[in-house]
């Protein structure tokens, strides 16, 4: 026993000592590294070659540099494929799975930035010609920009714009610091333009605008009053304009209005010029940047085919003082033909020897079950079958089923009988019942027929009471349209 202990206390003394060890390895550190025409790293240790290629990587202004390593001891070169341009920032990156060849690895990823630019002062646009809200009497011959830096050209072409466009030329200075933006053609009286110079604008040494710069003048006296458009677009990307004084039909319920001016408005108030008759839920949200248009959101679903007018008042007034002289009024009716909702056509009940009608009309009126077919001794189930029509969109394919079934449902009181549904099928024009259905209904409104079979079981009973036909408005055609409301219809079983 005494042996087993001395033996023990020499493993445990062993593994002490690998352990120990393993724990007093330094770690792989970088000693130094240079960026001449290459990249040279020294670490403290000679590094695993596989492990330094997996770990290291070297970005060139957001992209991915390839190259070559050569390995020296404890030394790593690389060379990227292109060699270090000029007038960029590089960043170079070693993470911990670098490994030196007895398998220490860096305590935390390294990352080093260098730049090759000789300048990175960003650009300045110091003036501008004419300057920013004049007004002009005449003509500009030119628009002149001064700039702190040598530009780039072809950025300036990419970052610059006028609204709204002119067709014209540029010319440069020797320096290329200062460009004029020379008209071909006269700029048109009592109009505001606006320059604007975007952030994709370089100087000659790649330094980007810090940011946008913008600016605006006004070429002759404006005594126009304001003119302005209205449109509707929607999420499924379609859209159309309106027009005043006539129906504005096939109008989407999911739109959003929106009213385009033709110059710079006091857009602030223009909430108070604007009306839906019958009153419609609406948020006006205007643009307080470009102040020449404002979007009209429809909080609530207006009803299909109901008679709607957006009135826009008089007196909305430009930034000259001009104003609008008429109040527009522009009838609208929402009944885009693929939203149009589900409406019930009637139902048939089968009682054997007779039809029983099921709509507004029939609720609550008296149906006697024929004793000789559903026997009302409470003891025999009967089947038979229940037809409901529905109008849907002519864009629709039918009604959902699996809605059907959800949205449908039978229910009795005082145990007058027990009715459950145990089928459902949509009819086709081509099936032999379809045409003995629609003969029966008295309905011509619009929209496509969908006839729905249901297979129910009737348990009769000699009590009186009410049989009710429920259908949820969230019954759905494959548009995803629904019911406007729920129905329920009531008839006295005696």
């Amino acid at each position: 026993m005494r042996n087993f202990y001395r033996i023990l206390n020499i493993c445990l003394f062993i593994l002490l000592v690998i352990s120990c060890g393993s724990w007093l390895l330094p770690p792989l550190e970088i000693i130094s590294l240079s960026t001449n025409d290459n990249i040279v790293i020294i670490f403290s240790a000679q590094p695993s070659e596989e492990s330094i290629v997996k770990s290291f990587s070297m970005i060139e202004d957001g992209q991915s540099v390839k190259g070559n390593f050569i390995f020296n001891n404890r030394a790593v070169t690389f060379t990227p494929i292109n060699g270090l341009r000029d007038n960029y920032e590089y960043i170079i990156l070693i993470t911990t799975t670098a490994e030196d060849k007895k398998g220490s690895s860096l305590l935390k990823d390294f990352e080093y930035r260098f730049y090759t630019k000789q300048d990175t002062e960003a650009p300045v646009i110091l003036s501008i010609n004419p300057e920013n809200e004049s007004n002009l009497i005449l003509p500009p011959e030119k628009l002149s920009i001064v700039f702190s830096k040598s530009i780039d050209t072809i950025s300036f072409e990419k970052s610059f714009s006028i609204s709204p466009s002119i067709t014209h030329v540029l010319e440069w200075d020797s320096t290329y610091s200062v460009v004029d933006i020379i008209p071909i053609k006269p700029l048109t009286e009592g109009t505001r333009y606006n320059l604007t110079i975007s952030t994709a604008l370089t100087d000659i040494r790649r330094n980007t605008l810090l940011t946008s710069f913008t600016s605006t003048f006004l070429y002759g006296l404006d005594r126009n009053p304001p003119e302005y458009s209205i449109s509707w677009v929607n999420s499924d990307d379609e859209s159309g304009i309106l027009f005043p004084d006539i129906v504005n039909q096939g109008i989407p319920s999911n739109c959003e209005l929106i009213i385009d001016f033709d110059k710079q408005i006091s857009i602030e108030s223009i909430a108070g010029f604007i009306e839906i008759n019958p009153p419609l839920s609406i948020t006006i949200t205007p643009n307080l940047i470009e102040k020449d248009n404002a979007i009209i959101k429809l909080n609530q679903k207006p009803e299909w085919d109901k008679n709607y007018t957006l009135k826009i008042k008089k007196g909305i007034t430009d930034t000259f003082g001009n104003k609008t002289e008429t109040e527009l009024l522009y009838p609208l009716i929402f009944n885009l033909e693929k939203h149009r909702p589900i409406t019930f056509a009637g139902g048939i009940l089968n009682n054997n020897s007779e039809n029983v009608f099921i709509n507004s009309g029939t609720d609550f009126s008296s149906l006697t079950l024929d004793v000789i077919y559903f026997d009302p001794s409470g003891s025999v189930e009967r089947s038979t079958e229940l037809y409901y029509a529905f109008r849907i969109s002519t864009e629709a394919d039918s009604i959902k089923l699996i809605s059907a079934m959800q949205a449908i449902s039978i229910s009795t009181r005082n145990s007058c009988a027990h009715i459950s549904v145990r089928t459902m099928k949509i009819l086709n024009s081509t099936d032999s019942e379809y045409d003995s259905i629609y003969s029966l209904l008295d309905d011509n409104a619009e929209g496509k027929l969908c006839i729905l079979k249901i297979g129910i079981d009737i348990e009769n009973s000699d009590n009186r009471g009410f049989i009710i036909f429920n259908i949820r408005n969230d019954i759905e055609d494959s548009l995803g349209n629904n019911m406007i409301n729920s129905l329920t219809f009531t008839l006295n079983k005696q």
